[in-house]
């Protein structure tokens, strides 16, 4: 059964000190989350404006999933993020 799991991403041990997230080579993981979106996997996503990571929506079939997901984005394999999938239940809105 889908549902929905948010991945919280924070800096990571090649994240580049004094740069603003936008400064950061993430090129790949934003190629990622392009392929999750076209997919349909990816519901909404984008960076915290204090710089201190980011946060997406997907939908997955299940933890193991939702993990696979996140093990997969190129900022979390090059260290530039770290992040944790939480199971979420959408209480207002849709997916």
């Amino acid at each position: 059964m889908t549902q929905a799991f948010v991945i919280d991403y924070r800096r990571g041990p090649a994240w580049l000190d004094r740069k603003s997230v936008f400064e950061q080579p993430l090129q790949g993981h934003l190629a990622y989350m392009r392929t999750l979106q076209g997919q349909g996997t990816l519901v909404l996503g984008g960076p915290f404006l204090d710089d201190t990571g980011g946060l997406i929506v997907v939908k997955a079939e299940g933890v193991a999933q939702a993990e696979a997901l996140m093990r997969a984005d190129p900022a979390v394999q090059e260290g530039v993020m770290v992040a944790e999938a939480h199971p979420w239940k959408l209480m207002a809105g849709s997916l």
